[in-house]
C-alpha cells in the first residue's frame, strides 16, 4: 500500500524496477510520474522527520554528491549517488544539503558507476520508488483573428475568421463587438468561426474580438474595423466616376440648410460651395449626362455673381435630372442646372424630395498640400527677384503640377499668387 506524505502530492510506491530508475514510472498511478530532481520544490515538502521515520527506502531520480540534487547519471562518478527518503536508506547525512532541503538521505552511493550498479535497482538496498503527481500543464487555446481584406470600403462584404489551435477537450468559441456580445451563424466548426459583415457602413466600426474557451482557460485576438467612404461618400456609393479624386456625388437627404449636409461626404470631405466652382467644372458633360438625379451644392446662380445658397434663391445642382437653363453665367460652366421646387417653397436651400438626389462633396485639401504649394510660390518668387530667368520656367512647371494636385479651392488661390509675381518678368505658359 503506498504511503503518501503529509500535505503533500509525493507518495512512496513499493516494488522493484529494471534498468535506470527513470524507467520505474510504472510502479506509479495514472496521472504519477518517478520523483526527479526536477521537482526539488515539491520534494522539500517532506520534513526530515518524516523522511527518516517512513519504513522502507524509497528512491527517485537524483544525485546528491557534495550536497547537490542533479540527474542521476549511471556512467558518472560525480552524479552516481542514487537519492532517497526512508528509515531503511543506509546513507544518511543530517548536516548535508540535498533535494529535500537539509538532510541528505541516499539509497546507495559512492562508486556505483564503477561497479555498473548505479541509478538501479538493487533487492535490500531499495524498497520502491517515490511518486510525484504530475502538474497539469494548461492547454489554453491559441486564437488568430485574419480578416479577407486590408482596407474596409463602405458598401463592401467582409469575412472575419476566428481560426484556434493548440485546444483540447471540450472548445466554445464567441464574437464580441465592443465587448458585447454578437449572434454569428457559422461557429465552432473546426476549430474555426466565421463572421460575415455584409455591406459594411459605420454602423459596423468598432473592435470586434474572438474568444475561444476550454477546461483551462480562455484566449482571445480582436481587431479593428473602421469602414471608409470611397471617394468621399459616407455611405460609399459615390456616383460620380473614380477618376475624379476630389469630387463625389452622394446620395442621401440632409436635414436644414445645404451647408448642413456633410454627413452624407466621407472623410476628408465636405459640401461643395462656390470656393469649388473650379473643381465642379471639371466634371465632363459626357459624365455630367449619366450622372442619374441632381446632387445640391452650396451656391446659387446669379446673372451677375456666384453666390452662396440663400433661402429665396434657387439652389445650384449637377445631374441630368436637375432644371436646366442655357445661360453663360451662373455657378456652373455647364449653365444652370438647379433644383427643383415649387413657388410657394419658404426655403430653397433644403432637401427636397422629389427633386434632390443627395449633395456634391468636395475634399478638403491636407496641410502637406497646402504647406508643399505654399514653398513651391515662395521658391518661384525667389527667382524671380533673382530675375533668373532661365531656371524661372523650370521651376514653375514644377510648382504648378504641385498645385496642380490640390483641390481647387487652394489651387486657385496658389496659382494666382504665382502669376502675378512672375508676370512681370517672364512670359507664362498659356
Amino acid at each position: 500500500m503506498a504511503h503518501r506524505f503529509n500535505q503533500t502530492n509525493i507518495v512512496a510506491c513499493r516494488g522493484p524496477w529494471a534498468g535506470h530508475i527513470s524507467n520505474a514510472s510504472n510502479l506509479c498511478g495514472k496521472g504519477w510520474n518517478v520523483c526527479s530532481w526536477k521537482e526539488s520544490s515539491m520534494l522539500k515538502q517532506i520534513t526530515w522527520n518524516e523522511a527518516t521515520t517512513i519504513e522502507g527506502c524509497y528512491a527517485y531520480d537524483a544525485s546528491q554528491d557534495g550536497g547537490t540534487c542533479k540527474p542521476c547519471i549511471s556512467d558518472h562518478w560525480g552524479s552516481d549517488d542514487l537519492a532517497a527518503v526512508g528509515k531503511s536508506c543506509q546513507h544518511q547525512n543530517l548536516m548535508s544539503k540535498s533535494c529535500i532541503g537539509l538532510g541528505k538521505i541516499d539509497a546507495s552511493c559512492c562508486v556505483d558507476s564503477l561497479l555498473r550498479r548505479a541509478c538501479t535497482y538493487r533487492p535490500g538496498i531499495a524498497s520502491g520508488v517515490l511518486c510525484c503527481k504530475k502538474e497539469a500543464i494548461p492547454s489554453l487555446p491559441q486564437v488568430r483573428v485574419i480578416v479577407d481584406k486590408s482596407n474596409f470600403i463602405i458598401g463592401e462584404n467582409i469575412l472575419l475568421v476566428c481560426q484556434v489551435s493548440n485546444a483540447k477537450g471540450p472548445l466554445n468559441i464567441a464574437w464580441l463587438k465592443d465587448k458585447t456580445l454578437i449572434k454569428v451563424e457559422e461557429i465552432n466548426k473546426n476549430s474555426q468561426s466565421k463572421l460575415s459583415l455584409n455591406k459594411i457602413n459605420h454602423h459596423h466600426n468598432g473592435e470586434y474580438t474572438c474568444l475561444a474557451t476550454n477546461d483551462d482557460g480562455t484566449s482571445q485576438d480582436s481587431i479593428k474595423i473602421r469602414a471608409r467612404g470611397h471617394q468621399g461618400c459616407a455611405a460609399g456609393d459615390n456616383r460620380l466616376p473614380r477618376k475624379y479624386y476630389n469630387i463625389s456625388a452622394c446620395p442621401g437627404r440632409w436635414k436644414g440648410h445645404i451647408k448642413n449636409g456633410g454627413n452624407l461626404c466621407g472623410d476628408n470631405f465636405q459640401v461643395c460651395s462656390i470656393e469649388n466652382v473650379q473643381s465642379l467644372n471639371e466634371i465632363s458633360w459626357k459624365d455630367l449626362f449619366f450622372l442619374e438625379g441632381c446632387f445640391s451644392y452650396d451656391a446659387t446662380h446669379n446673372s451677375k455673381q456666384c453666390l452662396r445658397c440663400k433661402e429665396t434663391a434657387v439652389m445650384a445642382g449637377l445631374g441630368r435630372s436637375c432644371q436646366y437653363k442655357l445661360k453663360p453665367k451662373g455657378c456652373s460652366r455647364h449653365g444652370y442646372l438647379y433644383s427643383k421646387y415649387s413657388k410657394k417653397a419658404k426655403n430653397k436651400c433644403t432637401y427636397n424630395k422629389g427633386s434632390t438626389t443627395g449633395v456634391m462633396c468636395c475634399r478638403i485639401p491636407s496641410k502637406k498640400e497646402v504647406i508643399k504649394g505654399i514653398y513651391c510660390i515662395a521658391y518661384v518668387i525667389l527667382l524671380v527677384k533673382m530675375e533668373d530667368t532661365a531656371s524661372i520656367g523650370i521651376i514653375y512647371a514644377f510648382a504648378n503640377s504641385a498645385i496642380m494636385e490640390m483641390p481647387v479651392n487652394s489651387r486657385t488661390v496658389h496659382k494666382s499668387i504665382m502669376h502675378i509675381k512672375v508676370s512681370g518678368i517672364y512670359r507664362l505658359p498659356s
